[in-house]
């Protein structure tokens, strides 16, 4: 009886140790994060942008990356005013332009804008449902993109000469699709007049509109136009050469002359002098006064 118990001792020993040496080979085989998912927390990849700056009408998407995430859900709040935007993959907004965007099985859980306008900015926060609540804080710039055309807002040019403008959008994330010149309301990007030349460059935002040999019939209002900007306006004037002279002269005086208009019986005519001119007339005038005031004591004293 005694060699029949030893016996089944040994079998269980012999038993127990297949079970233990089966149980640790599989163990082995497992990625240890499937044996640590239970117990690891979530936490937040840094690798994301944080600071998103788009243009009015320009789709905006904010990505929140969660490792380890679990059975937690992920939301979206506007800081503001603490209005729910998300939890998981539903959306708790009247506001349709607001989307949560996430592909089953990644770590991605994102909010899409549509159609942003200067009020949706602000900062929104990536929350997950831990205790406590951990968040990761996203700021969402919504700006008004504008052109500019460079120097002022009239310009000048001597018939026969180029006309020579460059337009600049600023304040835009991407380049623009096309940048349209206009002339009143007509595109004359594609001008049928011939020796007009336009130079875009998207990665830049500029672009160049040269007009060759320009005539009076070139005079107008032109305008730059990009696809994702506020549009910028400036009036040429295409002057004869003796008016282009006029009007530079004009140009160089207007800070430093006094204007006298002196009627005719038939018209109006202008008088331009230098205010050093003036001044010096002006104290001619005084110290002729003084001495015939001393010239007529002195006789009167006598």
């Amino acid at each position: 009886m005694n060699f029949l118990l030893e016996y089944l001792k040994l079998d269980f020993c012999i038993l127990f140790l297949l079970l233990s040496v089966t149980i640790t080979s599989n163990r082995a085989d497992a990625p240890s994060s499937y044996w640590d998912d239970n117990y690891a927390q979530p936490y937040f990849d840094n690798t994301t942008k944080r600071d998103i700056t788009v243009t009015i009408g320009q789709t905006a998407i904010l990505h929140c990356r969660v490792r380890n995430l679990g059975d937690r859900a992920v939301s979206w709040i506007r800081k503001r005013d603490l209005h729910i935007m998300t939890i998981g993959i539903l959306t708790y907004t009247n506001d349709q332009r607001y989307q949560a965007i996430h592909t089953e099985g990644s770590d991605e859980w994102s909010l899409r804008v549509t159609s942003p306008q200067p009020r949706d900015s602000g900062v929104y926060e990536c929350q997950v449902s831990t205790e406590p609540k951990i968040s990761q804080a996203y700021r969402l710039n919504v700006v008004v993109s504008k052109a500019k055309i460079l120097g002022n807002q009239e310009l000048f040019v001597k018939s026969g000469s180029d006309i020579n403008l460059t337009c600049v959008a600023s304040q835009i994330s991407n380049p623009p699709s096309f940048i349209y010149w206009y002339k009143g309301e007509r595109v004359i990007n594609y001008s049928q007049r011939g020796g007009i030349n336009v130079q875009t460059d998207r990665n830049t935002k500029t672009s160049k509109l040269i007009i060759s040999r320009a005539t009076v019939g070139d005079s107008g209002n032109y305008t730059c136009a990009p696809s994702n900007s506020d549009a910028s306006s400036i009036l040429v004037h295409v002057i004869s050469g003796g008016e282009h002279q006029a009007a530079m002269k004009h140009g160089n005086n207007s800070a430093n002359s006094l204007n006298w208009h002196i009627k005719s019986s038939d018209n109006l005519i202008l008088y331009s002098y230098p205010i050093q001119v003036l001044l010096a007339l002006r104290t001619s005038t005084i110290l002729l006064c003084l001495l015939a005031t001393s010239t007529f004591n002195i006789f009167y004293i006598r």
